[in-house]
């Protein structure tokens, strides 16, 4: 959730510098407004899967799976397939 709030804010900040470099003498504020806000939905569901990736691969590196958190894990993928069968 972190990464995927930076990089919108980010990624919303450069579109709105951008934007007013461009049209500087008459900024088109009603526009601008709703394009920014149209981009603030829009980016963060665009970009969950890899955002959500990355924060599960610091998550890992930063606190790695102990041997009985995978002993846990290999008996419930067990309980689990011998019940769908």
């Amino acid at each position: 959730m972190t990464v995927a709030i930076t990089l919108n804010i980010g990624l919303i900040m450069v579109a709105m510098a951008i934007a007013v470099a461009l049209t500087v003498p008459d900024v088109p504020v009603v526009t601008l407004y709703l394009v920014l806000m149209t981009s603030a939905v829009v980016i963060p569901v665009g970009t969950w899967p890899m955002t959500h990736t990355l924060w599960s691969a610091i998550d890992l590196r930063v606190r790695p799976v102990t041997a009985e958190e995978a002993d846990d894990a290999r008996s419930w993928v067990e309980a689990h397939r011998t019940n769908s069968r």
